[in-house]
C-alpha cells in the first residue's frame, strides 16, 4: 500500500513538473501581432526577454524613448524588405501598444491600388517596431483564408 501511495505521489509530482514545462513552452511569447498578405500570415512575435532588452517608457516621461518619426522610418524600411513594391505602400496609422511595462509601435500600411482590380478589398498590414528602434522580424507561414458561405 505504501509503495502504491509513494508511486502516486511521485507520478503526481512528475506530471506537475511536465505540465509546468509544457505551459512555459506554450507561453514563450509575451506578444504576437499578425498581418496577412496574399496567401501568407506574417507573425510578429516578441518574447519576454526580447521586451526586457528594450528601453522602458516611464510614466513621468512625456515622450517615448523612440520617436514616432524614427519608428515610421524603421517600419517603412522593413516593409521594403518584405515586399518589392514596399516603397509604394501608403502609411495609414501608427499606434503605441503597451505590453506589460514596455511599449511597441505598430506601423500600419495599405498596399498600392492594383491595376487589375479596382474593387479589390485590401487589409491593413502592420509592422511592429520596438522602442530600441528594431523592426520585429516576421515569421511567414502559408495561410489560406476561409470564405464564409451565406
Amino acid at each position: 500500500m505504501q509503495a502504491r501511495i509513494r508511486f502516486s505521489n511521485t507520478l503526481a509530482i512528475f506530471l506537475l513538473i511536465v505540465g509546468g514545462l509544457c505551459g512555459t513552452a506554450m507561453c514563450q511569447y509575451s506578444a504576437e501581432f499578425s498581418s496577412y498578405y496574399g496567401e501568407n500570415r506574417y507573425a510578429f512575435r516578441l518574447t519576454h526577454d526580447e521586451l526586457l532588452k528594450t528601453p522602458e517608457w516611464p510614466d513621468g516621461d512625456p515622450n517615448p524613448p523612440l520617436s514616432v518619426r524614427q519608428a515610421k522610418l524603421v517600419g517603412t524600411e522593413y516593409l521594403k524588405q518584405l515586399f518589392a513594391d514596399g516603397e509604394k505602400w501608403t502609411l495609414t496609422d501608427i499606434t503605441l501598444h503597451p505590453i506589460g511595462d514596455r511599449w511597441v509601435y505598430t506601423i500600419c500600411f495599405t498596399e498600392p491600388p492594383r491595376s487589375d482590380c479596382r474593387d479589390c478589398m485590401t487589409f491593413p498590414f502592420r509592422v511592429v517596431v520596438t522602442m530600441d528602434g528594431v523592426a520585429v522580424q516576421a515569421t511567414v507561414v502559408p495561410w489560406k483564408p476561409t470564405l464564409a458561405h451565406f
